[in-house]
């Protein structure tokens, strides 16, 4: 029972949540370098103050969701590991059955 939830409820919603957001932040990362070269090339040209602004918010949108989705990406990760530390530290079968065994051999 003690298995069944660390993995339904920590282990699998962890590597799912690693999985979906790291592949989200990866694709939102090619897209902030393609408004990153956008924005120097905007800067390069001595552009108005308005074309600037537009290009570095343009950029900006990108850059905090790559941040967004790596954090998310990180706390899936720590629910993952929390779920798999939990199972390590659960008594296996093996020890409880010795365990049992020389509980009943001291009596």
């Amino acid at each position: 029972m003690r298995k069944a939830v660390l993995w339904i409820f920590l282990v699998v919603p962890g590597v799912i949540g690693v999985v979906v957001f790291g592949l989200f932040s990866l694709q939102d990362y090619a897209i902030l370098k393609i408004f990153y070269h956008k924005f120097e090339l905007v800067a390069q040209q001595s552009p108005t103050s308005t074309a600037l602004l537009f290009a570095e918010a343009n950029q900006n949108i990108y850059r905090i969701n790559v941040f967004a989705d790596g954090v998310w990406t990180l706390l899936s990760a720590i629910l993952a590991a929390i779920g798999i530390h939990g199972l390590c530290l659960l008594p296996s079968a093996t020890r409880q059955g010795a365990e049992a065994r020389s509980s009943v051999a001291q009596n």
